[in-house]
């Protein structure tokens, strides 16, 4: 009776050792696609860390390249700016020497005007002569001022016009989970490098 109580029990546990094979083997199956999926989330965060860094890269290129832009104009502005101070300083200047002139011309003519009868009339011929003023009236201001369209009109637009001789569009892309892992794709996705 033992042994066919054993037998019995022998038999069972092959049935179930059968049954547990496929169950074994599908435990196998989870416990590694547990493990390469854990793989694949450790790799998204590098992979994302790496394409951040790329596009702050990228951002930081296009920073710089308006902060020089930025950097040009204003240097153009400033030049415009002391050269047009210089112009006027040097009108004003010669202004107040002009103004001067004329002011110390009225003195001596008023001055004359009011000397005796007889000494008023023997300089009358100089002083009719001092009185006519030779000196020019002061010109026209033209083209003193700042010219703000030339540094502000479509300013966007023409920086925006420059940046596009600084990039290029690439029409394919390539996508690097997609690569065969023996190759490497480029930083900007446009070649692959072995």
């Amino acid at each position: 009776m033992i042994t066919v109580l054993q037998e019995a029990v022998t038999d069972c546990k092959e049935e179930i050792k059968t049954a547990l094979k496929p169950l074994q083997e599908k435990l196998k199956i989870f416990k590694d696609c547990k493990l390469n999926w854990s793989q694949t989330a450790e790799h998204i965060k590098i992979q994302a860390q790496h394409t951040e860094r790329q596009i702050k890269e990228q951002f930081e290129k296009l920073h710089q390249f308006l902060r020089d832009e930025e950097a040009v104009r204003i240097t153009a502005l400033r030049e415009e700016e002391e050269q047009k101070s210089q112009m006027m300083k040097e009108k004003i200047e010669k202004l107040s020497r002009d103004t001067s002139s004329l002011s110390d011309t009225i003195r001596a003519v008023e001055e004359e005007m009011r000397a005796e009868d007889v000494l008023f009339l023997q300089n009358y011929k100089t002083t009719v002569k001092r009185a006519q003023c030779t000196l020019q009236h002061p010109e026209e201001l033209s083209g003193a001022l700042i010219h703000v369209a030339k540094h502000l009109a479509n300013l966007k637009f023409r920086v925006w016009e420059k940046m596009q001789d600084t990039v290029q569009y690439t029409p394919v892309t390539l996508d690097p989970n997609t690569a065969h892992p023996v190759l490497i794709v480029s930083d900007d996705l446009t070649s692959v490098i072995r």
